[in-house]
């Protein structure tokens, strides 16, 4: 009898996560092995959340995920998950000092309902300098002058002091800016 082959276990555990509801209102969810920016812009235009990078309490759920699949096309293959596994991965998320990174998709706005003009830009930003939390965008200057603002998520707050992550481009760096030299979105009507 000869020797069986044994399984290579994973060296590093799959870092990007994407899930939610479709647009039928179907949970879908998938892992995908690194961060990948065409992943995270499917994602998005599927209007599902990604997860980069994740707490080991999402990390673990996440795991549960089928393998998504990328297409030279740019077009992801994220497929359909148990509404509970989803549930769970939300809860997981909303945990007190969870560490994750979650990028939401644009709410759409509904027909009829939003003016062109006015209307809601975005659910949970922060309203004033003093509400900023975890996971909230703002507006920071680059450490170059002139070269802008850009939209940041909050990644950790002491006391008045914030740590910042670009959330168009995650990879880039974090900022580390007081409260009162960062800028808010307009959070629209209440």
């Amino acid at each position: 009898m000869g020797k069986q082959p044994e399984k290579k276990a994973a060296t590093t555990p799959d870092r990007l996560f994407v899930f939610g509801l479709d647009e039928e209102g179907k949970p879908r969810g998938a892992r995908f092995p690194e961060y990948n920016e065409k992943v995270a812009n499917a994602a998005a235009q599927m209007k599902l959340a990604s997860v980069h990078p994740a707490s080991p309490a999402v990390t673990e759920l996440g795991m549960k995920l089928p393998v998504g699949r990328l297409y030279a096309s740019g077009k992801a293959f994220v497929p359909p998950i148990r509404r509970d596994l989803l549930s769970k991965l939300k809860a997981a998320l909303d945990m007190p000092g969870d560490g994750s990174q979650l990028q939401q998709p644009a709410p759409a706005p509904s027909p009829g309902k939003v003016k062109a003009t006015t209307g809601t830009i975005a659910a949970g930003l922060p309203r004033t300098w003093e509400s900023i939390t975890v996971g909230q965008l703002v507006l920071a200057e680059d450490d170059d002058p002139g070269f802008g603002w850009w939209p940041c998520l909050v990644t950790k707050r002491e006391d008045q002091v914030l740590t910042l992550r670009l959330r168009d481009y995650p990879d880039k760096g974090t900022y580390v800016r007081h409260i009162a030299q960062v800028g808010l979105v307009n959070p629209g009507p209440e």
